[in-house]
């Protein structure tokens, strides 16, 4: 899975290499949080220290604590108060805010270099800048020094604030909240056969299906989960592109895909089901209808006899039309953009290009929703 925060594998200079480890090791942890991870939280008096800095200070002194407590993890021997050398610069702020930026966190307040805003000079060396005598800094320093007793501590505290960081991401959806006399049937049906067209090397035919599931599903008390699309299932160990769980107990796995390599995996889908426990499962590809050996059903059932398992190839035309048939406008909205969600998942996809894609598509919907219904 290629992540976008990873280093592009430019090596830092030699004095940098613990600002640089922090920085990304904050990114990392903000990551995770953006992907629905639980906060450890860390000891209540070093919580609220917390939350006094969030609430309190500025957007600079809020990231640039952010690194520090990341920073002393990597340097348990920084006496915080010293500014750390290099702490200023591509591997240090400006790398910070630029990816909190990237990812729509509005914690940091879209600063792009918290060291220049603060004054911390050149390689901020300098013995006039010690934090213990910065009122910015030093309430919040002093209140959290007892953790460094346990490197564990200081590490809730730091999860603690990129998760305060990770919350704080604002993206705009898609698409707005709209009269259910634009979301009718037929004309949520001429979206998604738009979306499911777009070239995304699979990802947005699959977030779809998975985000029109979750919908639906959770009616029953059913959790949809998804994964990137190009994770090798075996060693994810995942049961398929989309699993489907009653109480936590796996019932059911989905395959989605564009291409037509599916014909050839049928007896690795018959594994999964046995290593799964899996009474049932389903194939929901592209061009299962206009494909003459696999639309009619007797044929299918002679191709799929052999496997001795409950296979369903489905044409996912057809199953996004179900869905659409049974969600509310409100669900089929949600769906839409619950798509968009997945699709800004660094850990599922952060594809830039992709999420552009699914934009234009439905913008370029939604300025046809004042015309006259669509035929068919």
């Amino acid at each position: 899975m290629t992540r976008a925060h990873a280093s592009s594998g430019e090596k830092p200079p030699r004095g940098n290499v613990l600002v640089a480890r922090a920085v990304n090791k904050a990114l990392e942890r903000v990551d995770v949080f953006l992907g629905g991870e639980k906060v450890d939280l860390p000891r209540p008096a070093h919580r609220r220290a917390c939350q006094e800095l969030l609430d309190k200070k500025s957007a600079s002194v809020r990231t640039a604590t952010l690194f520090l407590v990341f920073y002393w993890l990597e340097d348990p021997a920084w006496d915080r108060d010293s500014v750390p050398s290099g702490a200023r610069g591509r591997y240090g702020d400006k790398k910070l805010c630029e990816e909190l930026t990237n990812r729509s966190i509005t914690l940091h307040g879209a600063i792009t270099a918290y060291g220049e805003n603060l004054g911390w000079k050149g390689n901020v060396r300098s013995k006039n800048i010690r934090l213990s005598g910065d009122d910015r800094f030093r309430h919040f320093l002093e209140s959290v020094a007892d953790a460094g007793a346990d490197p564990r501590e200081v590490g809730r505290v730091a999860d603690y604030l990129a998760q305060r960081f990770a919350e704080s991401k604002r993206e705009a959806t898609p698409l707005p909240p709209v009269g259910a006399d634009v979301l009718t049937f037929v004309r949520a049906k001429v979206l998604f056969h738009r979306l499911i067209a777009l070239p995304s090397e699979g990802h947005i035919q699959q977030f779809l299906i998975a985000a029109l599931l979750r919908e639906y599903r959770r009616r029953a008390s059913l959790e949809i989960t998804t994964h990137h699309p190009h994770a090798a299932d075996a060693s994810d160990d995942t049961a398929g592109d989309i699993e489907e769980r009653r109480d936590g107990q796996l019932v059911r796995a989905y395959e989605v895909t564009a291409r037509d390599d599916w014909k050839n995996r049928i007896s690795n889908f018959k594994k999964k089901m046995d290593r799964f426990g899996l009474s049932k499962y389903v194939i929901i590809a592209a061009g299962v209808n206009a494909d003459s050996a696999w639309k009619v059903p007797a044929t299918m059932a002679l191709a799929l006899e052999p496997y001795g398992r409950d296979i369903a190839v489905v044409d996912i035309l057809d199953v996004v039309h179900c869905l659409a048939v049974e969600l509310t406008p409100p669900e089929l909205r949600a769906a839409v953009n619950q798509t968009f969600v997945y699709l800004s998942d660094r850990k599922l996809s952060g594809r830039h290009d992709f999420k552009e894609l699914f934009t234009n598509a439905v913008q370029d919907w939604l300025d046809s929703a004042s015309l006259p219904e669509p035929a068919g």
